[in-house]
């Protein structure tokens, strides 16, 4: 009886020590796992071409035609970005001009190689020029400048060529490309047109 008693209190004792040692460190890995896999990156599709942003664009359907596809980058319930393409059309001049340019090479035939977006066009004036819209080549892109737009406007432009870009879709059929985008926040910037640009891609 008294051996029981004994052998049942070792088996406690041993269980209570177990339960009360610390457990061993796991390896911090889970840092590592979230970097690998997580993105906030989202793929926005058209029949004709696809880009990669963070955040949510919006297609305005009431406003895009067959030729022309208007997206909206939204903060709450305001308008903080948009993206027009226009497919095998170019816009009027009206739509057209901008402040800046952000030349470009295509790649492959359905991608872009970036470069930086240029400081305002307005620098392309001289004198007491009249500030009329006019064509300009900026780091041997050329574009169609607004000399007077107080907004972030930018438009892609091919080096060496113009915002007509010619790339080629994945049945093989060209397809021209005329990018421009505006930055409408109170403190614009490249970042978010950079991010398009270089994950743009002719489908």
């Amino acid at each position: 009886m008294a051996l029981s008693v004994l052998v049942i209190v070792g088996i406690l004792a041993g269980v209570l020590f177990l339960d009360l040692s610390p457990a061993p460190q796991k390896p911090e890995t889970s840092k590592v796992q979230t970097a690998q896999v997580s993105s906030d990156m989202s793929t926005f599709r058209s029949s004709y071409f696809q880009f990669r942003d963070s955040g949510k664009w919006v297609l305005k359907a009431d406003e895009s035609s067959a030729n022309k596809y208007i997206y909206y980058k939204y903060k709450g319930l305001n308008v903080e970005h948009q993206l027009i393409v226009y497919v095998n059309q170019v816009p009027i001049p009206l739509y057209l001009a901008t402040a800046r340019v952000l030349p470009v090479r295509i790649v492959n035939n359905d991608s872009l190689d970036i470069t930086t977006v240029s400081e305002p066009c307005v620098s392309h004036y001289v004198g007491s020029e009249l500030h009329k819209i006019k064509t300009v080549s900026i780091n041997q892109a050329q574009m169609l400048c607004d000399p007077d737009t107080p907004q972030y406007s930018v438009v892609l432009s091919q080096i060496d060529g113009n915002y007509q870009l010619n790339m080629t879709r994945t049945d093989g059929s060209p397809v021209k490309l005329v990018i421009t985008y505006r930055d409408l926040r109170l403190n614009p910037g490249p970042d978010t047109l950079i991010n398009i640009a270089k994950n743009f891609q002719a489908l």
